[in-house]
């Protein structure tokens, strides 16, 4: 029998594009630093912009400190998820600021639908910081699948918000997938559409 190596099974890739990502002029570029997380099965690489690249920051050096003062493991694969959570977490803030704005400023829904979109694309490292942090037991609500789906919803755009909230409820973040999903199938067939997304 020939011994060959084992051919190692190909990662899950996320990169993430943001707007003015690629813009030439320094001044306009928002993005100061590329975050990167990569594990076995996933490798993911997003840009940063000043505020987010902090919040990562302080969360890192937080991490650093535990590490070299706390002995209990657990404590610290704690401390190394909320490493990975604290973006998870700031996207949530901002997307309830933004929402609670929108009827006073008009750029603050769009604002709030990117932030919900960015929170979204970050699943791959959140599920894994999530599942990873020894004191959790199961994947909290996501706020950016819940506002997404409810402005979507808003806005008539059925498809689209089932096809969010049946990949929340396979993905396992807590909420009411369910009873939006036979909602919102009802909503397709009363407009006109078929609902097999």
């Amino acid at each position: 029998m020939l011994d060959l190596p084992k051919i190692p099974p190909e990662k899950e890739k996320y990169i993430i594009s943001r707007a003015w990502e690629n813009c030439d002029d320094l001044h306009t570029q928002p993005y100061v630093a590329v975050f990167k997380y990569e594990d076995d099965k996933c490798q993911f690489e997003m840009c940063l912009t000043a505020q987010e690249a902090d919040i990562y920051q302080n969360a890192r050096t937080q991490y650093e400190k535990i590490k070299r003062s706390h002995p209990d493991p657990q404590v610290q694969k704690h401390w190394k998820a909320q490493k990975f959570l604290s973006l998870h977490e700031h996207f949530d803030e901002q997307i309830r600021k933004y929402y609670s704005l929108r009827d006073m400023d008009k750029s603050a829904l769009q604002q709030t639908i990117e932030y919900c979109q960015l929170q979204i694309q970050y699943v791959p490292v959140a599920i894994r910081a999530f599942r990873d942090d020894p004191f959790i037991d199961k994947l909290p609500e996501h706020v950016g699948y819940r506002y997404l789906i409810k402005i979507w919803e808003e806005q008539r755009r059925y498809k689209e918000s089932l096809y969010l909230a049946k990949l929340a409820w396979e993905e396992g973040w807590q909420g009411n997938w369910e009873e939006w999903i036979i909602r919102l199938k009802e909503k397709i067939k009363l407009s006109g559409g078929d609902s097999f997304v």
